[in-house]
């Protein structure tokens, strides 16, 4: 498979990768180390940390080069693993010392979902950008998106997308710390809009 290359044309790569477990299951965080801009980027079920296409990957290195910031993905064995999350992003915190911060939250699909929970145990979220989120019911996602009157969030929709009539519902909502926005012709995947996908990290 050939590596992935930033811009320069030079491989990428993750600076650290840590591995913990969660009911049996592997999860992986990779990390790019850098500013007091933490950016955790949660992949959907079953997804790893480079994604597809080397997607959450080019991410992470992209969003580094714009703001200087550390960014963390995590993989998604999709198990209830919120506190795991949580345990690693302090861990990466006091590996550089940091005496504070600021977060961004970034999530696909089921990851979307599940940093919603995240964000409770962190005053310290700032931003939030769900693509394509998964839910239980549309009326508790709207909840959840209320319970975080302030922190700015960002909700992507594409429109190929197999929920999207009922998500489409929550541009109604919108406010100056809530922004919905749709990608035209992007299905949940976005099946052969890659470029598209990656370039979402500058929604934040």
């Amino acid at each position: 498979m050939e590596k992935a290359k930033g811009e320069s044309g030079m491989e990428l790569a993750f600076d650290k990768i840590l591995t913990s477990s969660c009911e049996g299951e592997r999860i992986d965080y990779g990390i790019l180390f850098g500013n007091e801009k933490i950016v955790f980027i949660k992949s959907g079920a079953a997804g790893k940390i480079n994604g597809y296409g080397e997607k959450y990957l080019k991410m992470a290195h992209r969003v580094r080069k714009r703001m200087g910031a550390t960014v963390i993905c995590a993989s998604n064995p999709d198990v209830s693993h919120s506190s795991i999350d949580e345990k690693t992003i302090r861990s990466v915190v006091s590996m550089q010392k940091l005496t504070h911060f600021e977060l961004y939250l970034v999530g696909t699909s089921d990851g979307a979902y599940q940093n919603f929970e995240l964000a409770e145990n962190f005053n310290e979220t700032v931003k939030m950008l769900s693509i394509n989120s998964s839910y239980v019911g549309i009326k508790e996602l709207k909840n959840k998106i209320l319970v975080f009157g302030n922190v700015d969030k960002i909700f992507v929709c594409g429109t190929k997308d197999e929920d999207y009539k009922r998500l489409k519902t929550l541009k109604e909502m919108e406010n100056e710390k809530f922004h919905y926005v749709e990608v035209e012709g992007a299905d949940h995947k976005f099946v052969g809009m890659l470029d598209e996908f990656i370039e979402l990290i500058d929604l934040i």
